[in-house]
């Protein structure tokens, strides 16, 4: 809060001693003197701001916001009035409430940059992203060097997905700020998005050449050196990132998923430390113990891999909360509900007619990378990898509807015509990430299988591949790998058989109403027969088979998924009945899948 001005001589020297007082700590000393003041006609919006920042500063919250009104309604245009209690409101989350005050405190300074910023903050959270653009535009017209601008702009573009404007706008601050570190982490997060994964690389390389001591850059260098299969030069990374930054568990975590078996006894130690560390919080021991577990595994050491596995899934409960069962069930029973033989005679003949795409889809770690680094080393056919753009295809449906029904049930209200823009923004956000001169395109996001209804409105001719693995390898896998966040029901093994439960009752009513549409690939006939299931593999998207599709451990394409290690080797049984191996701490698991394991 800025001291105050324009008021009578005794006034202001009081309260400037008050608000001196307020800035050494003295809280007591200046709210009597605040307080002999409230009444003041010349002073008493100073003091009444006084004692709002004493107010906040004890916790007392809301009284503060109280204050400040009551400042307010003395003097509805006092600049610095309704600048603070316009910042109050947006730390309360009450974005929308503190515009009006920010827009009071710009007329009276329009130049103000750091009002111009917390306004078009203000304006993002409020769900106004134009106005919140023009906003930040004028904060950084009015202070080029202002860093934090540039992050909170980008990041709110980046927050909707906006990836080629947010990047515009690092690049602007890297311009004005040459030192301007978190610009270039900035630009390689916007790339990566965009499927730019070549200038993702550079980006990093040459970053780290300008910041050589960013522990950050380091580490976003070495996850890209991994994802293009260089796993020397990526641990060589992770071990500099850890090094500049000693005890991050970003490194820790990573080094133990590369080097597994191979872990040295220092990285052991590391993450044995960081889990028992007793101030850490539930995040970095998650990762840690992820990592760990995979280390021990590999070992051989089931009890201590396991046990780590335990840990890291208890920690990420405390983290995210639990799963809810009850949630998922209404969601399976409404697209049951919603995709009827019905809709899709209303949808005959709708969509876009295109015989590229390609979707494949199962949980995750059911063979979803393999399925697709062996279609994607034919040359007729490019990888997206997994994309997010159905999930854009969904909302852009919903809003275009007009319907204030929730997904799917609004699919029912929408039009021919909106169902096939929304299609051909798929398929044009598809070309903009890179134009693939190719006969086919392949999704692979696993949790499509959501989304198989409307995918097979949208795209009539497109090829769905449902990749299908034994739940009790399948569980086990998912439980041992550090996956999102939002992924709740990976953190329990009694929630994972529950999920795979309600999954395949979808999966069966996909197959009801979709029929040969739907090409199952079995995990286990991959690896048993892999040249007679790779062949038919290749049929089952209508194309000749390519001797290349049986090199596909060759390609040099990146892989951004757990996977990246396996599929950089010709198709291995090792991880065929591993559960076996734990069967005797996989009791909730095998409990909840009961007979259901026939897949």
């Amino acid at each position: 809060m800025t001291e105050p001005k324009d008021s009578g001589e005794e006034s202001e020297s009081a309260l400037s001693q008050a608000f001196a007082l307020l800035k050494r700590g003295r809280l007591d000393e200046a709210r009597t003197l605040f307080a002999d003041h409230l009444n003041d006609a010349a002073a008493g919006v100073d003091a009444h701001r006084g004692l709002a920042a004493i107010a906040w500063q004890r916790g007392q919250h809301e009284s503060s916001i109280q204050l400040l009104m009551e400042a307010v309604r003395r003097d509805e245009r006092h600049p610095d009035a309704n600048a603070d209690l316009a910042l109050l409101l947006m730390m309360s989350g009450r974005y929308e409430d503190s515009l009006k005050h920010w827009e009071i405190r710009l007329v009276a300074s329009p130049d103000n940059a750091g009002a111009w910023h917390n306004y078009g903050k203000a304006l993002f959270e409020s769900r106004r992203l134009e106005e919140a653009c023009k906003a930040f535009e004028h904060a950084i017209t009015r202070a080029p060097s202002q860093i934090g601008s540039y992050v909170t702009y980008a990041k709110a573009l980046e927050a909707v997905r906006r990836w080629s404007e947010a990047e515009a706008v690092w690049r602007r601050g890297l311009e004005h700020n040459p030192g301007m570190e978190a610009a270039v982490q900035g630009i390689a997060t916007c790339q990566f998005h965009r499927g730019q994964f070549e200038d993702c690389l550079e980006t990093y390389r040459d970053g780290i050449s300008r910041f050589p001591e960013s522990a950050t850059l380091h580490m976003g260098f070495g996850q890209m050196l991994g994802d293009f299969g260089d796993p020397v030069s990526a641990e060589s990374e992770f071990r500099r990132a850890l090094a500049l930054r000693p005890g991050w568990v970003f490194p820790v975590e990573a080094i133990l998923a590369l080097l597994r078996a191979n872990a040295t006894d220092v990285d052991v130690t590391l993450a044995k430390t960081i889990i028992e560390d007793e101030a850490r919080p539930p995040q970095d021991k998650a990762m840690a113990a992820f990592g760990l577990g995979k280390a021990m595994d590999a070992r051989g050491d089931r009890e201590e891999a396991f046990s780590a596995w335990v840990k890291a899934n208890e920690f990420r409960k405390q983290q995210v909360g639990t799963f809810d069962r009850a949630r998922l069930t209404d969601y399976v029973d409404r697209l049951i509900a919603t995709y009827n033989a019905e809709l899709f005679e209303k949808f005959r003949g709708c969509g876009v007619d295109d015989p590229r795409p390609v979707f494949v889809v199962g949980m995750p770690r059911s063979g979803t990378t393999l399925v697709e680094q062996i279609l994607s080393a034919h040359p007729d056919v490019y990888g997206y990898g997994e994309l997010s753009e159905i999930e854009s295809m969904t909302r852009q449906i919903r809003s275009s509807s007009g319907s204030i029904q929730r997904w799917p049930e609004v699919v029912r209200d929408a039009s021919p015509e909106s169902i096939e823009s929304a299609a051909s923004a798929y398929l044009d956000a598809q070309q903009q990430r890179h134009a693939a001169a190719a006969r086919r395109v392949v999704d692979k996001a696993p949790n499509n299988f959501f989304h198989l209804g409307i995918i097979s409105i949208a795209f009539p001719q497109a090829r769905i591949i449902w990749c299908r693995r034994d739940p009790r390898d399948l569980c086990l896998s998912i439980y041992a790998e550090n996956f999102a966040l939002n992924q709740k029901h990976a953190t329990d093994l009694g929630d994972l058989a529950f999920y795979f439960t309600e999954y395949m009752r979808l999966m069966r009513h996909w197959l009801e109403v979709l029929g040969d549409r739907i090409y199952s690939c079995k995990y286990d006939s991959m690896v048993g027969d892999p040249d007679a299931s790779s062949r038919s593999l290749v049929a089952g998207v209508g194309l000749e088979w390519n001797e290349a599709c049986a090199r596909f451990h060759e390609s040099q394409r990146p892989v951004l998924t757990p996977s990246r290690w396996q599929v950089r080797r010709p198709i291995y049984s090792d991880s065929i009945q591993r559960w076996k191996r734990y069967e005797e701490y996989l009791g909730p698991l095998l409990n909840g899948l009961g007979t259901q394991i026939d897949y």
